[in-house]
């Protein structure tokens, strides 16, 4: 064991820069990836301009509730600045919050408290107007609810005596600790999913798909150790030849775990996500061994490498993570190796499949050698 390591410590040497650069590519590209998704989806924000005519609680928090939205890019101005910019089209819409909107919103009146201003640019003025006059309805119901609290406070001679700001506020409390579209719904039976993160994409998923292909690509050795100027050798010596593929298979297992756990560190430490660390180990050496089947099948280095591209490309359709495609064929499901790692569990399927391929391909190699 200690010479096939000096051995192929040796072969890698030579290429220490090359795998290196390898070997941290899924990373990069995980972080490039996200890096840039985030920045075009900040550069996406539709700039708007709002215009408080009154200084009330009610006004700055519907202001507040529109600045939390991801699809707009909240500018404060005065009316006239406002039209000027919209003239200008350095804003898509301007909405002008009128005086008395607290009193109307109190009364239940949503009647005169919003005005907009939009131009033939003006291309998502209909759905920010939508999500506005949403927020304001929510806001009215609210209002709506605690007249309703308040009287029947009256009726049943309670002693609270709690204001109507009050009630709003423990309404709006109650509706961000109940927040059912937050909630994750999940059978008792299901696994726990990867945990999600605060940034719009998932950085394991985009690991996964990329060190999938990455990881086809590393095994090309496996091509170069089938020649049969390599080969010729094993007959002279100690070891047969598939137990040395094996154990190079287990030196590549190793150092790619290590990376996969630093991995897992800067994932955590710059997207505050986490990860099974059992669901990483099984898919890991899933990858490993289902990368070492799949170059075995394949004599030329450029064919393995559009083979994988290929390959990769195929689990990224039927996955449905980037394109919306979602299928509901059972089998399309269970061809998919990532499926497991994507919902946050042990990879033990794709794992056993590969464990038995491992264990035809030594069984057929040996006989070569017998």
């Amino acid at each position: 064991m200690k010479d096939i390591i000096y051995t192929r410590f040796l072969l890698l040497k030579k290429q220490s820069f090359s795998l290196t650069c390898w070997i941290l590519l899924p990373l990069l590209v995980t972080v490039g990836f996200v890096y840039i998704a985030e920045t075009a989806q900040d550069d996406m924000n539709v700039p708007i301009g709002m215009v408080l005519e009154e200084d009330s609680s009610a006004s700055h928090l519907l202001l507040e509730a529109i600045e939390d939205s991801s699809l707009v890019s909240v500018t404060s101005l005065s009316e006239r600045e406002a039209i000027r910019k919209l003239e200008q089209h350095e804003l898509d819409s301007v909405f002008i919050i009128r005086a008395g909107y607290e009193e109307n919103i109190h009364n239940g009146n949503r009647k005169n408290v919003l005005t907009s201003y939009y131009s033939d640019r003006s291309f998502a003025y209909t759905p920010v107007r939508e999500m506005i006059v949403s927020i304001i309805q929510q806001d009215t119901g609210r209002s709506k609810a605690a007249d309703a609290v308040m009287n029947l406070e009256r009726q049943l001679n309670g002693e609270q005596n709690w204001a109507i700001d009050e009630i709003i506020e423990k309404s709006r409390q109650i509706e961000q600790e109940e927040d059912l579209l937050q909630n994750e719904f999940r059978y008792d039976t299901d696994s726990e999913p990867i945990a999600p993160s605060n940034t719009l994409w998932n950085p394991w998923i985009i690991w996964a798909f990329a060190t999938m292909l990455v990881t086809i690509l590393l095994f090309d050795w496996v091509i170069k150790e089938q020649k049969t100027k390599v080969r010729v050798r094993f007959p002279f010596t100690k070891i047969t030849y598939p137990a040395y593929m094996l154990m190079n298979v287990f030196i590549y297992l190793i150092g790619l775990l290590f990376i996969d756990l630093i991995t897992a560190l800067v994932f955590y430490f710059v997207y505050q996500v986490t990860i099974n660390i059992l669901s990483l180990v099984t898919f890991r050496m899933m990858i490993c061994l289902f990368a070492f089947l799949f170059v075995s099948l394949i004599r030329h280095a450029y064919a393995s490498y559009v083979a994988a591209i290929m390959w990769t490309l195929v689990l990224i359709v039927i996955s449905g993570t980037f394109l919306p495609f979602s299928p509901n064929n059972q089998l399309l499901q269970w061809l998919n190796p990532l499926r497991h790692f994507l919902n946050g569990e042990p990879t033990t399927f794709w794992l056993g499949i590969c464990v038995i391929g491992m264990i035809i391909w030594y069984v057929k190699e040996g006989k070569k050698y017998a």
